[in-house]
C-alpha cells in the first residue's frame, strides 16, 4: 500500500537518478567503470590498438600496460597519412598512457614513427619508453618516436633510438604543439636537425630533470633545436653531436630558450657552437654548467652569432674549440655575463677580444 512518505521516497529517488534501495542503475555504473584505466595484456598489441580507438572515439581514454612487458609494433597502424604511418593510432583525444618499465618497439625493418598526436589531442605517457621508432618514410618525415601538434605529456618515460628524416629524431613538436617531459630521458636518436628533440615555431617545450644524451643531427642541434618557447631546468644535456653545422647540445634558432640549474656537456659540433649555438633567439641561462663541449671551429661552449644570450651565474668551463673562443664566441649580436664565470677553456675563454664585456681573454 502507498502512502504519502512511500510517493515522496519514490519521487525524490527518481530526482536523483537511484533506486529506492540507493543501488546505482546499470548506466551510472558503466560510465563509472570507463573510468578506469584499461589494463593490456602483456605484448598484446592488437587490444593496445583497440583501447586506442575506442579512446578516440569516447574522447578520452586511460590505458595501463602490463609492468615490465613489450609490445612490439610490426607494421603500420593505419594507413600513411600526410605525415608519414605510425605504430599506433593517431591519438585525437585526451588519453593515459601508464606502465612499469613497460615499452612500446618498433619491430620490423619497415619504417614508422611510434606515434602521432593530433591538434587537439592529447597524450600522457608515464613509466613507458618508446623505443626505435623510424620517421623516415618520406624525406620531410619528422618525430621518429612522437610527432606532436597536439598537447604530449611526459614523466619517468623513455624516447630512444628514433631516427627521422629531418626533424627530431625522437620528438617532433610541430608548429602549435606543446610538449612537457618530466624526469624523462631522450636518448640515442638521430635527425638531420635536432637529433633529441625539434621544437618547431610556435612549439612549447618544457623540461624538468631527466636528460637529452648520445643523440646525433647531421646538421644543427644533436641535442635540440627551439625555434619555438623553451625551458630547461635540471636538465642535463650531455654526450650529443653534430656531423655537420652548429649546435652539438643545444640549437637556438628563433623564439625564447630558457636554462635554469641546468648541465650542458660533453657535446661535439663538427663546426660552431659545441654547447650552445644561438642564431637568433633570446636565451637566458641562469646557474647553468656550460662544461667540456668541443667545437671544431669557434665557441666551444657558447656561439653567438645573433640574437642575445645573457648568461646569470652558472660557469663556462672546460670547453674546447678549433680556432677561437674555447669558452664563448661571439660571431654577432649580444652576449651579457652577469656573475658567471668563463674560465679553464682551449684556447682562450672569450673571442674576440673585447667583443663580451667582463670576459678574460
Amino acid at each position: 500500500m502507498l502512502t504519502v512518505k512511500n510517493v515522496r521516497c519514490l519521487a525524490l529517488a527518481a530526482l536523483l537518478g537511484t533506486s529506492v534501495a540507493g543501488t546505482v542503475p546499470q548506466a551510472a555504473a558503466g560510465s563509472l567503470g570507463s573510468r578506469r584505466a584499461a589494463p593490456v595484456p602483456c605484448g598484446n598489441v592488437t587490444a593496445l590498438i583497440q583501447e586506442i580507438n575506442q579512446a578516440n572515439s569516447r574522447g578520452a581514454g586511460s590505458i595501463s600496460l602490463t609492468p615490465g612487458c613489450d609490445y612490439p609494433l610490426s607494421g603500420p597502424a593505419q594507413t600513411p597519412g600526410p605525415n608519414g604511418p605510425n605504430g599506433l593510432p593517431v591519438i585525437t583525444a585526451s588519453l593515459v598512457i601508464s606502465g612499469t618499465s613497460s615499452s612500446i618497439t618498433r619491430a620490423t625493418g619497415t619504417p614508422f614513427r611510434i606515434v602521432e598526436v593530433a591538434a587537439g589531442g592529447s597524450l600522457t605517457l608515464s613509466g613507458v619508453t618508446l623505443a626505435n621508432g623510424s620517421a623516415t618514410a618520406t624525406p620531410e618525415a619528422s618525430g621518429g618516436g612522437i610527432l606532436t601538434r597536439g598537447t604530449l605529456s611526459l614523466s619517468n618515460s623513455r624516447v630512444t633510438g628514433g631516427t627521422a628524416s629531418r626533424l627530431g629524431g625522437g620528438i617532433a613538436v610541430a608548429a602549435g604543439g606543446t610538449a612537457r617531459l618530466d624526469n624523462s630521458v631522450v636518448s640515442d636518436n638521430t635527425a638531420s636537425d635536432g637529433g633529441g628533440v625539434h621544437v618547431d615555431t610556435t612549439g612549447r617545450l618544457t623540461v624538468n630533470g631527466g636528460s637529452v644524451t648520445e643523440n646525433t643531427a647531421t646538421y644543427t642541434g644533436g641535442g635540440l633545436v627551439t625555434y619555438g618557447t623553451t625551458t630547461l631546468g635540471g636538465v642535463t644535456v650531455g654526450d650529443n653531436d653534430t656531423e655537420t653545422f652548429e649546435g652539438a647540445g643545444v640549437f637556438a634558432g628563433a623564439g625564447a630558450l630558457t636554462v635554469n640549474t641546468a648541465r650542458i656537456v660533453e657535446n661535439s659540433a663538427a663546426s660552431n657552437g659545441g654547447g650552445i649555438a644561438n642564431f637568433g633567439a633570446t636565451v637566458r641561462l641562469t646557474n647553468t654548467a656550460v662544461a667540456d663541449n668541443a667545437a671544431a671551429l669557434g665557441g666551444g661552449g657558447l656561439y653567438n652569432f645573433a640574437g642575445v644570450s645573457t648568461l646569470t651565474g652558472g660557469t663556462v668551463t672546460g670547453n674546447t674549440a678549433g680556432e677561437q673562443g674555447g669558452g664563448v664566441l661571439r660571431d654577432g649580436g649580444t652576449v651579457v655575463l652577469t656573475g658567471a664565470t668563463v674560465t679553464g677553456n682551449t684556447p682562450d675563454q672569450c673571442a674576440p677580444p673585447g667583443a663580451v664585456p667582463g670576459c678574460a681573454q
